[in-house]
């Protein structure tokens, strides 16, 4: 029996020590992918920068803080976002996305594939998520958000309010107007690779988005950096346009209330995506081709004719803060949006209307603004000649606007509404 015991009490602690060890190779990952280095030159905000920033209703579109072994209502000392440092940085509303499969960029090929090493299968493996299915990846994602949902709500920092329709995003900013401690979240996909993976039928397509949909996913791309049984990617290989599965996916996500999302989609793909969507889209996180300097890669950005694509459907373009996006420096976000907003002029569109943030927060990218400093990106707007209305939408009311005609239960009168009560309680 005593035997018995120390061997026991013994593998006890070999599993405590190799769990250990887990944790330690997790945050090494995680150090070492999701790195913040503020450029230098970025500009100190002063009285007036903060002042501004405080009075913003600010909006992200894309966060991957889902992927990694970190609780989101504590605040880390590594990684990008949590709750309480979007907080410090006054953020409102932040969208976070699962990445499921991403592909490692292999030096000898110009393209990636589904079946190259898999970044997101590795890390979910020394995370102790789900290994084998994309799909498990997806919804065991879902469930730490809402697990962060419901504790929140008993917590001492600022509630995690899920946003699923119009009528909660105008709640949320009628919370915030009030003072309340409130940051909303909403689920989006990065990748919809199982879906019509092994059954491409209307009928099994269907019945997969509407189980999304019913878990609360409200923003959902139907695809991430290589081809799927969806669409094909800006960095794949084939970069098709959309299948018909992937038509079917966009037509069932659209008529529930999803936004579409058409980051990382291929050229083909968002002009299939523009000749079919009844509602404007986004992509939510990128940069562009025509701006896209020294570290950029030109694949993951948008071309003219895909921005232009994005602009005519009254859609938004989240700027990313990451040099692969805008090149190095953080005056490089401005001119990203300098030259969209000189693009939707060009189409006799409001200037300023289809700009917003897409920080891509905990993207296993090296972000140049961090969460809790968010002031300085308020800073260098206004320092490259932004007026404060510019500047409100770009940070969070373009957003708003989007969602409040494409999210379940939207409409222009209820993006009228999302607009008086922006304008009674923020800039």
């Amino acid at each position: 029996m005593r035997r018995r015991t120390l061997l026991l009490t013994g593998a006890v602690a070999a599993a405590g020590a190799a769990w250990g060890l887990r944790g330690t190779a997790v945050a090494a990952v995680d150090r070492g992918l999701n790195r913040f280095a503020l450029d230098p030159d970025a500009p100190e905000p002063d009285a007036a920068d903060r002042a501004l920033h405080r009075a913003l209703f600010i909006a992200d579109l894309h966060a991957d803080s889902l992927k990694w072994d970190r609780d989101l209502l504590t605040w880390s000392d590594y990684g990008h976002a949590d709750l309480p440092r979007l907080d410090a940085g006054n953020t409102a509303l932040q969208v976070f996305a699962m990445v499921t499969h991403s592909p490692v960029n292999l030096p000898w090929r110009d393209c990636l594939r589904a079946e190259d090493i898999n970044h997101a299968a590795w890390l979910a493996a020394i995370q102790g998520r789900p290994v084998r299915s994309t799909r498990g990846r997806a919804f065991h994602q879902m469930e730490l958000f809402w697990d962060a949902v419901h504790r929140s709500r008993l917590s001492d920092g600022p509630e995690l309010r899920p946003v699923l329709n119009a009528s909660e995003l105008l709640a949320l900013i009628e919370a915030r107007a009030r003072g309340e401690a409130v940051i909303g979240g909403m689920l989006a996909l990065e990748g919809g690779h199982w879906v019509g993976q092994y059954d491409p039928s209307p009928g099994v397509v269907s019945a997969e988005i509407r189980s999304l949909y019913d878990r609360g996913l409200r923003v959902f791309a139907p695809v991430h950096r290589f081809d799927n049984p969806l669409a094909g990617s800006s960095e794949g290989c084939r970069k098709y346009g959309l299948t018909p599965a992937g038509r079917t996916a966009l037509e069932v996500a659209e008529a529930h209330g999803m936004v579409i999302d058409l980051a990382h989609a291929s050229e083909a793909a968002i002009r299939d995506a523009a000749g079919m969507l009844k509602k404007p889209f986004i992509v939510s996180h990128t940069g562009v081709r025509a701006v896209c300097e020294g570290i950029c890669r030109p694949d993951r950005n948008l071309s003219d004719d895909a921005l232009r694509a994005v602009l005519d459907s009254g859609g938004v373009v989240g700027v990313g803060y990451w040099g692969h996006a805008v090149g190095e420096g953080v005056a490089n976000i401005a001119r990203v949006m300098e030259y969209i907003m000189e693009m939707a002029d060009k189409r006799g569109l409001a200037a300023g209307a289809h700009v917003a943030l897409g920080s891509d927060f905990d993207g296993s990218v090296a972000t140049q603004i961090a969460a809790d400093e968010l002031d300085v990106l308020t800073a260098t707007l206004r320092r490259a000649g932004f007026d404060d209305g510019t500047i409100a939408g770009i940070m969070g009311r373009n957003v708003c606007r989007l969602f409040a005609t494409g999210l379940p239960g939207g409409s222009a009168s209820m993006a009228r509404a999302v607009g008086r009560a922006l304008d009674t309680g923020f800039v």
